[in-house]
């Protein structure tokens, strides 16, 4: 198990260096606390130019839905639902408030250097290449798979120039949202848990905590299942790799092939913000995904369980050194439970 899943150096800095001992369940609450302040402070970036665009554009039509009897919170939902698509760049921008909370709880609370939260200096540059090419190639390889077997169709092989400019700004916005999430999951609460227990729990968790977050009322579905998928793929990346870079760019880089790419995500999420236009076929949704996007294909979950079976079998890159007592702390870690 230990050459699967070897706990990596990175880990072992941060069960050193991490100065408060809470038990799982308290890790767990400041994980959800930390996902809520990000949340919060997403949308309060978002708020401020949605409100001058309001004030701006909306302002007189407002007014005149107002006197015309209409209700403020109704009008205002109205408006909202024909937002610019700008806006949608701007809320990945705003992924922001959820990274720089974790840093800071993890720098302040934790007393944890960057490094512990697999921030490595070494080999950084090539980590993110690695990481934006593997996370475009699995993207294209759902595609791909699910175009051979008559799921998706590319309507045009000639990029879209509309909307360019938001195109490579939603780029930059997916790096930050992408690099937030895998701070929070797989910088600050893997390593928290895998702190004082085996690595398989600490993976574990770590992946089911992100992923219950974003699984609301369908908990047994296939995009659960494939999100529980990917969330293990990164975390064995993770592990092998030793650091958090790659990770950081294969998120970053799927939720930008995925949406702005080829805008293979849920109908509509993402409007006209597209360099390709793909066609799912939505009376084959088991292989499409349908409306509800590549996350509902089993082309995904074929293409994920190759892509862990291959980085199970990798060397590690960076793993710890094994210490005489560190099975017997795995041993004790119901303790921790």
């Amino acid at each position: 198990m230990n050459n699967m899943l070897p706990r990596p150096r990175f880990w072992a800095e941060a069960a050193v260096q991490i100065q408060t001992r809470r038990s799982l369940f308290a890790e767990l609450l400041i994980y959800l606390l930390l996902t809520l302040i990000g949340y919060l402070g997403q949308a309060l970036i978002i708020s401020v130019p949605v409100s001058g665009w309001l004030l701006q554009t909306q302002s007189d039509a407002m007014l005149e839905e107002l006197e015309a009897g209409q209700s403020l919170q109704r009008l205002i939902l109205s408006f909202m639902e024909d937002l610019p698509e700008w806006v949608t760049v701007v809320s990945l921008f705003g992924g922001v408030a959820m990274g720089a909370a974790t840093v800071l709880y993890c720098l302040k609370f934790q007393k944890r250097k960057l490094s512990s939260m697999g921030l490595r200096r070494k080999g950084w540059a090539l980590e993110l290449v690695f990481g934006l090419i593997l996370g475009t190639a699995l993207v294209c390889a759902v595609i791909g798979l699910g175009a051979a077997v008559g799921g998706f169709r590319l309507t045009s092989s000639t990029p879209s120039t509309e909307n360019l400019g938001l195109v490579l700004l939603s780029f930059l916005g997916c790096i930050v949202s992408g690099a937030s999430l895998e701070l929070l999951t797989r910088g600050y609460f893997a390593p928290t848990v895998g702190a004082r227990a085996p690595v398989a729990v600490a993976l574990f968790y770590s992946t089911f905590a992100s992923v219950l977050m974003q699984a609301g009322s369908s908990l047994f579905s296939l995009p659960v299942a494939n999100h529980l998928l990917f969330g293990v793929f990164l975390g064995v990346l993770v592990l092998k790799r030793g650091n958090l870079w790659s990770a950081c760019a294969i998120h970053s880089a799927w939720l930008f092939t995925e949406n702005f790419l080829f805008n293979v995500a849920p109908a509509g999420k993402h409007g006209g913000i597209r360099l390709f236009e793909v066609d799912a076929d939505t009376f084959r949704p088991v292989l499409s995904g349908g409306a509800y996007g590549i996350s509902n294909s089993i082309c995904m979950t074929i293409v994920l369980l190759a892509a862990v079976a291959v980085i199970l079998a990798l060397p590690a890159k960076d793993p710890a050194p094994i210490e005489p007592e560190q099975t017997a702390e795995e041993e004790q870690h119901s303790n921790f439970l």
